[in-house]
């Protein structure tokens, strides 16, 4: 029963707090962190951490999660922003990950934390991203393809990295004849499983016209263990079953209730339950610990994707209010990035304070994006 009381605790702080969140017009992901402050043990202590259904559900969560960010990553997106969105993708990335590589560097921690931290302060969330450019009617013009384009291909690059990190973590050696192996296995499996999606989109349909959500289920966990087989993480095998059942490959309809059971599965249960458990491990101590460290990767985080971001889009003939926003909004972050600073922390690459700092991060640069991004927003108009 202690179990089933701490799981109904829970389910009503991720609904509470998603209320109030949804009134403010700020991602709901943030209010289900503040949940999870409150019940844990930093504050009220109303769930023990160490509960097991708990942190299996937890994991569950991940799967999930990246299981749907597969899914709505629409691969059509890659083609609509074309070279404009890759080189945007580039500049945000380059310049972020550089510079969270240096300033990791400056304050003492090792090789693999430091490429750990460049890694996690990377990311575009392609949710937040799409949640913003939806508030202000920007999804389906040319401008708003180009920044969700731009957010996919940071993320895909982002999980081939990380996948790189963990290996050279895993082998405590730099071996460039490995990092090779590596990235060729990475790429094949990426390409084997697009490829194959393309190849067999006309033979997949008619198995999906029956109990096509567990079919999509186990598609997702068999390519989640063929990814751990070849040394990946398992959340490469979720994101790419995503990316294999495409709205192209099944009937629209059929997609669509498909989508709609692994959102509520991600977005109402699983994953509201990973984000609120995040919170159990923050150390408030760890964050006034390191006041330093959070404001020098605030301003590499931040102004990195935004000189990176917007450069690429001013340097393309994008005007410059345009190519400002482009910028901010390539700061937007949530959900793969919180994914990857759990991981650091489960492996013990971070400890809990310099996870508390990278989760306060993530916070603190997304509601500033949000902020900055609504008043310029509205003085500018856009064709579709």
């Amino acid at each position: 029963m202690e179990d089933f009381h701490s799981l109904l605790i829970l389910m009503v702080v991720v609904w509470g707090m998603g209320k109030i969140f949804r009134i403010f017009n700020l991602p709901v992901i943030f209010g289900e962190l503040l949940g999870g402050i409150l019940v844990g043990p930093a504050v009220l202590g109303l769930i023990d951490p160490s509960n097991q259904t708990i942190k299996v559900l937890a994991d569950l969560g991940v799967f999930f999660l990246m299981l749907h960010a597969g899914l709505e990553t629409d691969a059509n997106e890659l083609f609509k922003g074309s070279k404009k969105s890759i080189l945007i993708a580039l500049g945000a990335l380059i310049l972020t990950f550089a510079g969270g590589f240096i300033v990791s560097n400056i304050f003492e921690f090792s090789i693999y934390q430091s490429l750990f931290i460049a890694t996690a302060i990377s990311v575009t969330s392609i949710a937040i991203s799409v949640r913003i450019l939806k508030d202000y009617n920007l999804q389906n013009t040319k401008f708003g393809h180009t920044i969700l384009s731009a957010a996919i291909i940071t993320d895909i690059l982002i999980l081939i990295i990380f996948s790189i990190i963990l290996k050279l973590i895993e082998t405590g050696t730099v071996n460039y004849g490995e990092i090779g192996f590596m990235l060729l296995k990475i790429l094949a499996f990426f390409a084997i499983i697009i490829i194959g999606g393309i190849k067999t989109q006309r033979y997949l349909g008619k198995f999906f016209k029956s109990k096509g959500f567990t079919l999509t289920l186990i598609i997702a966990l068999t390519l989640g263990y063929f990814a751990e087989w070849i040394g990946l993480h398992v959340i490469i095998g979720a994101f790419l079953a995503g990316l294999f059942i495409r709205e192209e490959v099944i009937d629209k309809k059929i997609f669509k209730k498909i989508e709609d059971r692994i959102y509520g599965l991600s977005y109402s249960f699983l994953g509201p339950i990973f984000f609120t458990t995040l919170a159990f491990n923050l150390d408030f101590q760890g964050i006034k610990n390191h006041p330093k460290l959070f404001i020098a990767l605030f301003i590499t985080a931040f102004f990195g994707k935004f000189i990176g971001a917007g450069l690429a889009a001013f340097l393309q003939k994008i005007k410059a209010r345009k190519s400002i926003l482009i910028g901010l909004t390539m700061n937007s972050r949530g959900t793969v990035d919180l994914i990857i600073i759990s991981i650091g922390l489960q492996k013990g690459i971070i400890d809990k304070e310099i996870f508390s700092v990278l989760i306060a991060l993530v916070f603190s640069i997304t509601l500033f994006t949000i902020l900055l991004i609504r008043p310029l927003s509205k003085k500018m108009t856009f064709k579709s």
